[in-house]
């Protein structure tokens, strides 16, 4: 832990102050991940690790005064930028929507649309082509549990075809399959609108196949666990959840053949999970556990993880994979970021102390904008944004654990010692 390394160097060098050990701890390698038991064959292996040098964080003003549900950075058109919200939503892009509590919010780009989620069990689908305000056009309503949280895919080459995928504070994941997008997502079964001349849908119709175009499949293996995130994951043409369920800590819904039902598989942890991210090109998921690990995770192994990232001294809130550069980022409860380079498994950066000072439990989403080098955290309401300006180039030599660190203000170096007694100078 920081407060331990602090005391021990203090004690050992016998002069600096412990702040200046402090800044030592936070901006080199503290912390190494152990071998996977299993070999990814993509993954090689390197010395020399490239790793970004962050501006101060910059606080960013939110208009939401309650704790931020969904951020997302994708908006079309003329909507380019961030959209935040937050659960009560008092006022939604202009249109008022009283009384409602949003749990989370994806963009269907194809249908230029945006499905919102209730606490009043209902998902809501706006148009996002008006620059003034998003006009409601869908609300299916009568759900059994309060949906919260959202996924959507659609398919390049065929528009029309597309999945929105929901799971549930009841533990059920369900996935709607839309085959006619680009015209309607559900059918004028009825005349019921509401105020706003939304057709309203009933969930117990869609469930029952009464719309053609839309057909539905689920499961419930998190059951009684709220489900914390789900995604669909196009290229193993499954869906893959979470929750705090150790026994269900993930789950992985296989699409049987005709899309009627789901081959359900399930993964344990010690204390279940509370975010996940999955890497396209390794394929690999990567979790957020409560038992303060990251792990990583080969979709087709249930028995146990492929990798463990130790570091975290604390419940890992939230991971985040650099598609491109094959390193995750993860963040605890402790307000500790770090950056993991997954071919070695090693934290090649960590960032502390930087951070605005909230409840431990306040809810932390991350945004990665990759292209730009951006990284936007929400605590509660509160929003954080970090760029980087470049990156610098680190080496790691050893091959065993490091036991003991020193810094050298002198010539700036910084000279590690590992259990067989190498010795490494790094500037």
């Amino acid at each position: 832990p920081r407060s331990e390394f602090i005391r021990l160097a203090a004690s050992s060098v016998g002069r600096g102050s412990e702040e200046e050990y402090g800044l030592l701890f936070d901006s080199v390698v503290v912390s190494q991940g152990q071998r996977g038991l299993f070999f990814h064959g993509d993954l090689k292996h390197s010395r020399v690790k490239r790793v970004p040098c962050w501006k101060p964080p910059r606080s960013l003003t939110c208009p939401h005064r309650d704790p931020v549900q969904k951020v997302n950075g994708s908006l079309p058109g003329d909507l380019q930028g961030s959209l935040v919200l937050s659960e009560p939503a008092c006022s939604f892009a202009g249109t008022m929507l009283c009384n409602l509590w949003v749990t989370d919010v994806v963009l269907l780009q194809n249908v230029h649309k945006i499905a919102v989620s209730f606490t009043s069990k209902e998902v809501c689908f706006y148009d996002t082509l008006s620059k003034k305000d998003f006009r409601c056009k869908y609300k299916v309503q009568g759900l059994k549990f309060t949906p919260w949280c959202l996924d959507y895919w659609s398919d390049a080459s065929k528009p029309d075809q597309a999945i929105l995928a929901l799971g549930d504070i009841g533990g059920q994941v369900s996935a709607l399959y839309f085959t006619s997008a680009q015209m309607y997502l559900f059918e004028r079964r009825s005349r019921w609108t509401d105020s706003d001349s939304a057709l309203i849908i009933q969930w117990d119709d869609v469930v029952k196949g009464k719309h053609h175009c839309c057909s539905i499949v689920q499961h419930q293996a998190h059951k009684p666990a709220w489900v914390r995130k789900v995604l669909y994951l196009d290229s193993l043409e499954a869906f893959v959840s979470c929750s705090t369920r150790p026994q269900s800590s993930i789950a992985i819904g296989w699409e049987e053949k005709g899309g009627k039902s789901l081959q359900v598989t399930t993964f344990f942890t010690e204390r279940g999970v509370w975010d996940l991210d999955y890497h396209r090109e390794l394929k690999l998921i990567a979790t957020a556990g409560a038992d303060h690990r990251v792990l990583l995770w080969n979709p087709y192994v249930t028995s146990q993880p492929s990798y463990l990232l130790s570091g975290h001294v604390a419940p890992v809130a939230a991971v985040c994979f650099l598609q491109k550069k094959k390193h995750l980022l993860s963040y605890s409860r402790d307000k500790v970021l770090c950056l993991w380079d997954v071919s070695s498994q090693l934290c090649i950066h960590r960032l502390g102390g930087v951070f605005p000072a909230t409840r431990e439990d306040a809810r932390t989403l991350l945004l990665l904008i990759e292209e730009r080098q951006l990284l936007l955290l929400t605590f509660n309401s509160l929003l954080v944004l970090l760029e980087s300006t470049k990156e610098e180039t680190r080496a790691s030599g050893h091959k065993h654990p490091v036991t003991c660190v020193l810094y050298n203000s002198l010539f700036r170096h910084v000279r590690a010692w590992c259990a067989v007694k190498k010795e490494e100078c790094v500037d």
